[in-house]
């Protein structure tokens, strides 16, 4: 069996798992993902709950004491992510451990843990149906910091605005990690009923990478269970615009360098069999350093800092993010939109495919280097029902022909366009070239 592939498949207690052997780590990682649909009420409560189990559980009450714990285990680990995809939700905990082959003695140390695991699933710090306040209070206090972080970073704040205005009232305009003022509110108790929301209502799926067989299996059979749920959530979210023309968005704010987003819609998304072709376009346009926007509208011009493109195959959406002088405002907007007119008409060179095919593949490849990586691939196919192995995805990008670059140009439409800029004291035409 290749590595990396998803044929081991089995139906458990409530929840999937997947094994993705590989002999090229010692060590044995385990993802459990939970979804639950994407909501502007649950972000913030998931994202406290996702990082105060694995502060705490009943067992290990503190964080010392759990570290300590991580440490008798030959230095393990144990981590939460929240993130989202399309119309739905991710809280994934993750863990880490030395393999029990590398071990000089048996510590049943794949038992342990899933054990951890377990513990922090079912045995968290939870006392008369309120998660633990004071530990609440600090994850609160460090999600608001991030929170925070985003807004001060003025590339990630200026692509949040523009998600915002080109999905108001969608999906697009909902943070994984919620808003500042939704945090500020939760409760022990309302961290509390998520959980229970969680273990319920949430689709569960669990995968393992390492050099392992199908004898985990029963590993997990006596040590993880979940009640059954039969109700699946969707992921793809195919924006849909509502909007007669083009929406362009000026903000000004105390900068020195002004950022440009420009919102397109696709008819492709993660499911459609064009999702490898539109892949491969956005990275000709704007993906690496050898692309059209970054050789003609940075290099060759010198419109901008930075500019990039990226697809969104959960969304149905394409990205092109750049920081400019604002007085180039006009002339970077118009090579965009050149530089697009020429994949629409068939203007690029078979070299140019074939590079940034071979930059995809490349990167595909790597995938085997890196357990982290091969889980995501895993999950994102698992979403959609997508049967294919790494080597399948492999194929499908080589197979990318000109026509189907073309037909993927031919199909994006400009829907928001988002500047964000200085303030000018003295009242001036601040986009103007002159």
């Amino acid at each position: 069996m290749e590595e990396g592939t998803m044929q081991n498949v089995f139906k458990m207690d409530g929840y999937t798992l997947h094994i993705i052997p590989s002999k090229k780590f010692k060590d044995i990682t385990i993802h459990i993902n939970f979804k639950a649909p994407l909501t502007k009420e649950n972000a913030a409560l998931r994202a406290v709950l996702a990082f105060v189990m694995t502060s705490a559980t009943k067992t290990y009450p503190t964080n010392a004491t759990l570290s300590s714990y991580l440490d008798d285990l030959y230095g393990a680990s144990l981590s939460a992510n929240v993130s989202s995809k399309g119309q739905a939700h991710m809280i994934s905990l993750r863990t880490t451990a030395v393999n029990q082959e590398f071990l000089p003695v048996n510590d049943d140390l794949l038992e342990k843990q899933i054990g951890l695991l377990n513990e922090v699933l079912f045995a968290p710090l939870v006392s008369h149906q309120s998660f633990d306040e004071d530990l609440v209070e600090i994850k609160k206090k460090e999600i608001i910091a991030r929170i925070q972080q985003a807004l001060d970073d003025k590339m990630n704040y200026s692509i949040d605005q523009l998600y915002h205005y080109m999905g108001m009232n969608t999906p697009l305009d909902i943070s994984a990690i919620g808003e500042k003022e939704d945090v500020e509110r939760i409760t022990g108790e309302d961290i509390y009923q998520a959980y229970l929301s969680m273990l319920k209502n949430d689709d569960k799926y669990v995968y393992i990478v390492g050099d392992i067989d199908e004898h985990v299996v029963e590993s997990f059979k006596n040590n993880l269970h979940f009640e059954a749920h039969s109700q699946e959530y969707p992921v793809i979210y195919d924006f849909n615009s509502e909007k007669d023309e083009v929406l362009e968005i000026i903000e000004k704010q105390e900068i020195t360098q002004a950022k440009l987003n420009l919102g397109y819609t696709l008819e492709t998304d993660f499911k459609d069999d064009d999702t490898e072709a539109m892949s491969i376009f956005v990275d000709m346009l704007g993906g690496y350093s050898q692309s059209r926007l970054f050789l003609n509208v940075r290099e060759k011009n010198s419109l901008c800092y930075y500019i990039s493109a990226s697809y969104d195959p959960f969304n149905s959406i394409m990205l092109i993010a750049s920081g400019i002088e604002t007085k180039h405002y006009q002339k970077a907007r118009a090579l965009i939109d050149e530089e697009i007119a020429h994949f629409k008409n068939g203007s690029f060179s078979d070299d140019e495919l074939a590079m940034a095919k071979q930059m995809v593949v490349s990167s595909l490849t790597k995938a085997y280097d890196s357990s982290s990586y091969l889980i995501s691939l895993a999950y994102n196919r698992d979403l959609v029902h997508k049967q294919q192995s790494i080597q399948d995805y492999i194929n499908k990008i080589n197979a990318v022909t000109r026509e189907d670059i073309i037909r993927c140009a031919q199909q994006i439409k400009l829907d928001t366009v988002y500047l964000l800029t200085r303030k000018d004291p003295y009242g001036k035409d601040i986009l103007s070239d002159n």
